[in-house]
């Protein structure tokens, strides 16, 4: 396998929803057969022990995807074949009591939580481990659900995923005609409208901090079941993100610290970066998160570079293990990142401010990004500003980092990303001033940047998009290059929407790109 995170991702058996699918549009008897022989080819290699297969978070996921498509495996087996997979899901469950508990911090610890109460409710004498699986689903969740709703991880992924096992176990607690505990229930009500809020508008997530789109329909699935059906709040304080949106136009922004260490191993250095959907067509997005492409791939995407913000010195804002020791003890958390991240929101009859700023790179360079966005009343005329200032009290790093010992670097580069969805077609005016994105609906989108000397040069390169998690799509960023001068610099851009008429020869109706003053504090 590629990387261990392949490994569990196969022996999890999620895909086997893949094989239920297609056995319910072919109508045919094929995809179940295959799935049976996998299943039954599993259970003769690995199903006495394996070092992957048999970790405690691994088994939870694959007993719930046993049971979800039980009737794809089971119904209508062969008596053999059916009396071995259930003493086999025994055995497991019997394991599964024994080591959920120690199962890894985060949303491993859930699944294993998750499917130990699952094979309690479908195995037989399973009494014992639906309490035992219960109890340590609601101390999981107690711990790892914020106020706002979000999870601890603060990847949407993880939000969806627990989402829909918890929508599950209600659901057969009730056919049961057993209590569903108020932690669970709590979860189910605080985890949905967050949900809602990291949707774009073609019904899929946003991606930050590990997350992919999730399959096809699945978050629409998850709010189907929200009696309340409103409309997405603006800002998630405890998990650290914001959104605007108006008009056709919404826009999410991560305004959040790294997670806390243990629950940081997928999380990315993409703090102040943003993605924007138009309707049901996503155009600025960040590179996405692999876990089945190996790790060079998963490095490359948790890189600032990977992100739509400002990149310093073509350096991340956050920093991983990297020691094959320490990674092997201590897994691939952030070791060091942002330590401050403000976020202030105005609204008013012209629109959404928001005002940003991260010390990411305060250690290394002695500087402090700030990031301002406006997004107007319309949703036509997306606005922002990216300024680098000397940070007032720089924290430098201990005597046993390697960064002590090297000298603070004086005017280094950096450059302004936004990674362009590949449905999207962009291109670069003749005099590299402007930029036109023509989305698949039919919008077109001007793009222009500025700094103090006038007009900036801005360019096109090449990017890549891993919204689906399990695969590479060419893509185009567009980059705006500059030099820290004297400790600071500043670039204002501003994204303009074109009517269709216009959009393959946009006017040039604004000689000037005006300064983003946002409304005095109040």
């Amino acid at each position: 396998p590629p990387s261990e995170t392949w490994a569990e991702e196969l022996h999890g058996f999620s895909w086997l929803r893949h094989f239920s699918a297609a056995n319910t549009t072919n109508n045919g008897d094929a995809a179940r057969q295959y799935a049976r022989k996998l299943v039954a080819d599993w259970i003769s290699n690995e199903g006495e022990w394996h070092p992957v297969a048999w970790r405690p978070q691994v088994i939870g996921r694959r007993l719930i995807s046993w049971m979800a498509n039980g009737a794809l495996i089971i119904d209508g087996s062969e008596l053999i074949y059916r009396s071995t997979l259930l003493r086999n899901m025994a055995r497991q469950a019997r394991h599964l009591a024994r080591t959920a508990a120690i199962a890894p911090a985060g949303e491993p610890r859930i699944a294993a939580a998750m499917g130990l109460a699952f094979s309690g409710l479908c195995l037989s004498e399973g009494h014992k481990r639906l309490a035992r699986g219960l109890t340590l689903l609601c101390r999981e969740l107690q711990r790892q659900v914020l106020a706002d709703g979000g999870h601890i991880s603060r990847n949407p992924s993880a939000q969806l995923s627990i989402l829909l096992d918890l929508l599950s176990l209600r659901d057969a607690l009730t056919a049961r005609r057993i209590e569903v505990p108020k932690p669970v229930r709590d979860a189910i009500d605080r985890m949905t409208p967050m949900l809602r809020f990291f949707r774009h508008g073609d019904g899929k997530l946003a991606l930050f901090n590990g997350a992919t789109e999730g399959p096809d329909g699945a978050v629409d699935a998850a709010l189907e079941r929200d009696d309340t059906k409103g409309r997405p709040f603006g800002f998630a304080p405890h998990s650290g993100y914001q959104r605007l949106a108006a008009g056709p136009a919404s826009l999410i922004a991560d305004t959040g610290m790294a997670p806390p260490g243990p629950h940081s191993h997928q999380a990315h250095a993409g703090c102040l970066s943003f993605e924007m959907s138009v309707g049901r067509a996503r155009m600025i997005v960040n590179c996405g998160a692999t876990k089945v492409l190996g790790p060079d791939w998963e490095a490359a995407s948790r890189a600032t570079a990977a992100h739509s913000t400002l990149v310093l010195a073509d350096t991340s804002s956050a920093r991983m293990l990297r020691g094959r020791l320490s990674r092997l003890l201590l897994g691939p958390r952030i070791m060091e990142g942002p330590g401050a991240v403000e976020s202030r929101r105005n609204e008013n009859e012209a629109g959404v401010w928001l005002e940003t700023a991260h010390d990411g790179y305060a250690g290394l360079f002695g500087l402090v990004h700030h990031r301002r966005l406006f997004l107007s009343a319309t949703g036509e005329d997306l606005r922002g500003e990216d300024r680098l200032e000397e940070a007032t009290a720089v924290k430098r790093p201990r005597p046993w980092r390697a960064a002590y010992w090297h000298r603070m670097p004086q005017d280094p580069d950096f450059a302004i990303r936004f990674h362009i969805h590949p449905d999207a077609r962009v291109s670069l005016a003749h005099d590299r001033t402007n930029v036109l994105v023509l989305l698949p609906n039919g919008d077109g989108w001007q793009f222009r940047a500025r700094t103090d000397g006038g007009e900036c040069e801005i360019g096109i390169e090449e990017s890549v998009y891993l919204g689906s998690g399990d695969a590479t799509r060419r893509a185009e960023q567009i980059v705006v290059a500059g030099r820290v001068f004297r400790g600071e610099a500043r670039v204002n851009w501003a994204w303009r929407r074109l009517s269709t008429r216009n959009a393959g020869h946009p006017k040039r109706g604004d000689d000037e790109l005006p300064e983003l003053e946002l409304p005095a504090r109040d």
